[in-house]
């Protein structure tokens, strides 16, 4: 996981995905699963998945290379996981560190 700085004013998240690839399909549940874990986060966040495939420009503007991949967003915070999100301690840290 790796911060960056950037403007937002509401706290986001964006997955980048690549169709329905395995390691996509189980990000994209492991992220829904950790969103019902955290009190709160599933309403304090804004979520989009992008398939790189449908919006290659989206994902080049955010510098993704690599899918799946996680984009937090708040604030001038910028927070990235990359992998199928299967770290529990990591995905739900960054999580928790955008909904706080």
């Amino acid at each position: 996981m790796t911060q960056e700085s950037t403007a937002s004013p509401l706290p986001r998240i964006r997955l980048y995905i690549a169709r329905a690839t395995p390691n996509s399909t189980r990000a994209e549940n492991n992220l829904k699963a950790a969103l019902t874990c955290i009190d709160g986060a599933a309403d304090g966040l804004e979520l989009e998945i992008i398939d790189v495939f449908s919006e290659p420009k989206r994902a080049i503007s955010d510098g993704v290379i690599v899918t799946p991949t996680l984009i937090g967003l708040k604030d001038r915070q910028r927070l990235t996981m990359m992998g199928d999100l299967s770290d529990d301690g990591k995905l739900k840290q960054l999580l928790e560190t955008l909904t706080a």
